[in-house]
């Protein structure tokens, strides 16, 4: 009864949110708004779910700069937690087909974040295109690298365009890790459950410009490598 008393709030919180949001930014012409409303609706969403963060290496991010964050992905729950925890003005990309979900995807199609289409090639490499000229105007982006949420908790695989997006926008890289959602709300599960996150920040790499290949995909391994370590010490 508890869960789906919770989800049914959860819905109607982020009806609210989603309106107030889009209100707001068509009164103002103020996109940063939407940042203020993802915040404030991500953690009202986590305490209202009883998940408590625990954020370790906060002193690695430094007002005013703007950064590419990499994550590891294993519960619908690790973008509020980015979001309600770190303090930057953060973008997502999402899958363009939610844009079809009344009030929500709306509200996504109508913010500063980056819709892209997976299927195709040419989208995704117009949204990097994108995101890099978004990073200009001052604001972070969160790319969770396996490009879908992990069965297990485990890190899978990285995929390359996280690194591109931080070599083409001459933006620091920075490692989070997120420990313990995917026991809050597993991939492809409804069981949501109390507990506790924790999140590593590790400390900004600044990816040269002119990496070859070989040296890029060290830098992925090296990024995988911190995430995994950082992961399984809860696991």
């Amino acid at each position: 009864m508890r869960k789906y008393l919770i989800i049914g709030l959860v819905f109607i919180v982020t009806f609210l949110y989603s309106i107030a949001a889009m209100v707001h930014m068509g009164l103002f012409r103020d996109k940063d708004v939407f940042f203020l409303y993802a915040r404030w609706w991500s953690r009202f969403l986590l305490k209202l779910c009883g998940i408590k963060v625990q954020v370790h290496g906060m002193e690695n991010v430094r007002a005013g700069e703007r950064y590419v964050y990499v994550a590891n992905h294993a519960s619908l729950f690790d973008i509020p937690i980015v979001i309600a925890t770190v303090p930057d003005n953060i973008r997502i990309m999402y899958k363009k087909e939610l844009e079809k979900i009344p009030v929500f995807g709306w509200c996504l199609k109508f913010g500063p974040y980056v819709a892209v289409r997976r299927e195709r090639s040419r989208e995704a490499s117009k949204a990097i295109t994108s995101v890099v000229e978004s990073m200009k105007s001052g604001s972070s982006m969160l790319v969770f690298p396996e490009g879908t949420r992990s069965a297990d908790g485990t890190v899978g695989q990285f995929k390359r365009g996280a690194f591109s997006i931080a070599i083409l926008s001459g933006k620091p890289l920075i490692a989070v890790s997120i420990s313990g959602s995917a026991k809050i709300l597993p991939a492809r599960s409804n069981s949501l459950k109390r507990g506790l996150v924790r999140v590593y920040i590790d400390p900004s790499i600044t990816p040269s410009d002119t990496l070859s290949r070989a040296e890029e995909l060290e830098l992925v391994v090296s990024i995988h490598t911190t995430i995994s370590n950082n992961v399984n010490l809860q696991l």
